[in-house]
């Protein structure tokens, strides 16, 4: 379960806004939190940072709520597809849980809990966008409506956050 609690907080943000990452960019978008987490965590280890859990909590939320709101205005002003491009800050915002997290599961080896922390990420938020997708793709009213979609994407960022704080 250890492997899995590493990028519990990367599978939450992309369920939250992967229906907002067209087909091609799945597997970038998913690498790009699993490659966060783990240089964030690299960084921790090798220069001995350490930052308080509620710092990293404050950040990381506050950039699903800000995602959230501005994906719900747009989608309410101006009936349009939200522009997608903030939903890539989200690894990077989600990383500093990992600058102060030490090694894993008392592994001797940096490499070993790096690769971890990378594959756990990675995959965790593969499959948020898969599912995130998936959900989208049953619902024909939100497959033909890039507005309405961007909306749901918007408050499932919000709602996002409390499960977050919930699982640390």
């Amino acid at each position: 379960m250890g492997f899995l609690s590493l990028g519990i907080d990367s599978f939450i943000a992309c369920l939250a806004v992967g229906c907002l990452i067209d087909r091609r960019r799945w597997l970038p978008y998913a690498a790009l939190f699993g490659l966060c987490d783990s240089l964030a965590f690299l960084l921790g280890v090798t220069l001995h940072w350490e930052m308080s859990d509620e710092i990293a909590s404050i950040v990381g939320s506050g950039a699903l709520v800000a995602l959230g709101i501005y994906l719900l205005a747009v989608a309410i002003v101006s009936r349009k597809v939200a522009n997608t491009r903030w939903v890539w800050i989200l690894p990077f915002a989600l990383t500093l849980d990992n600058i102060g997290y030490g090694m894993i599961n008392g592994a001797d080896s940096v490499a070993l809990s790096f690769g971890e922390q990378l594959a756990s990420s990675a995959c965790l938020a593969l499959l948020g966008v898969v599912v995130s997708n998936a959900f989208v793709g049953v619902v024909p009213k939100l497959k033909n409506n890039g507005a309405l979609t961007a909306g749901i994407a918007g408050v499932a960022a919000i709602v996002a956050v409390p499960v977050l704080m919930a699982v640390g």
